[in-house]
């Protein structure tokens, strides 16, 4: 078991088992003890479609918060969804209180707020690998989980054609 060396409650750092975030917290608030995973708002494309969904700020790791009357290191680590305490040197890495508040006040804060990386209809797009590399195009959809359908302007021609995602960049207009 590894000591604590703290009479008052501290926040560490717990990497999760892969997308199992919120499994590991409901876990751990049945052994009274409280965790953190901030959620935020992401636009994702889902069948093909744009959905809101929450998902997870810093997807593998969870904070945790404990103090000598806690349970065990041991205990906490062995929880289902938890995969081991992140460590500096062997010892748990203690995080700052303030910056479990910020992070907690923030995302109350932002609740409202959708993250997005996907372009908006009609959004200027330059084609940056592929048969039509160095071509502009203009973003039309989504086409599943990584490809876009896009109208790329060649030989006087406006032609529609789906490409992946990683072949397009934005273009500052």
């Amino acid at each position: 078991m590894v000591a604590l060396m703290t009479c008052e409650m501290q926040w560490f750092l717990l990497q999760t088992k892969v997308r199992e975030e919120q499994r590991a917290a409901e876990n751990l608030e049945r052994q009274n003890v409280a965790s953190f995973c901030p959620m935020i708002r992401v636009e994702k494309i889902t069948r093909g479609k744009r959905a809101e969904v929450q998902d997870v700020l810093f997807p593998g790791y969870l904070f945790v918060q404990l103090g000598e009357s806690s349970v065990s290191t041991t205990a906490v680590r062995s929880t289902r969804g938890v995969s081991h305490f992140v460590t500096s040197a062997g010892a748990p890495i203690k995080v700052p209180h303030g910056l479990v508040e910020q992070l907690r006040e923030r995302v109350t804060v932002d609740a409202d707020v959708v993250m997005s990386q996907l372009p908006r209809s009609g959004a200027k797009m330059k084609v940056i690998d592929g048969p039509f590399k160095g071509l502009n195009a203009v973003f039309a959809e989504p086409d599943g989980n990584s490809r876009a359908i896009v109208m790329v302007t060649l030989l006087s021609q406006h032609i529609k054609t789906s490409m992946p995602f990683a072949s397009l960049a934005a273009v500052d207009d």
